[in-house]
């Protein structure tokens, strides 16, 4: 994404994307975070490296309504402000999921712990495959 979008241009974008089938289905929580650029909010400086926060939901421990049940630690990569994947790591990952990105577009979704895998391009969910788990059982068992 070299040239960022203005905000009409971003909501018009984000109305193409909701009334998307496949993006509706997505097991993707971050997949909002596309086309956005990352800040530093002390420092002024666009993101970059990995941020770990511990989220329930996006409410962070201290936020009201945080829940620490259903907390989870999530690690974030960034490069440049955006949601990023370098060598082969997740730009998202938490316990079960985990999301490739290339600056700032999502490229492809692992979640259920391998049993669903998403394909996107330009920031578009092209193909979603569910049950991998049952599917590789069985091939196993055909010996395919």
């Amino acid at each position: 994404m070299e040239n960022l979008l203005t905000a009409k241009q971003y909501e018009e974008l984000t109305k193409k994307l909701e009334a998307n089938e496949l993006y509706q289905k997505s097991k993707s929580l971050h997949k909002v975070l596309q086309f956005r650029r990352f800040f530093d909010s002390e420092k002024g400086k666009a993101l970059t490296g990995q941020i770990v926060r511990k989220e329930d939901g996006y409410l962070l421990e201290g936020d009201e309504g945080f829940d620490e049940k259903k907390a989870k630690l999530v690690i974030y990569n960034f490069a440049d402000g955006f949601l990023n994947s370098e060598n082969d790591q997740p730009a998202v990952q938490y316990p079960g999921h985990w999301e490739i990105w290339e600056h700032g577009l999502l490229k492809k979704v692992v979640a259920d712990g391998g049993d669903t895998e998403e394909y996107w391009e330009n920031g578009v969910p092209v193909r979603i495959e569910t049950n991998l788990a049952e599917r590789r059982r069985t091939e196993a068992e055909n010996g395919k």
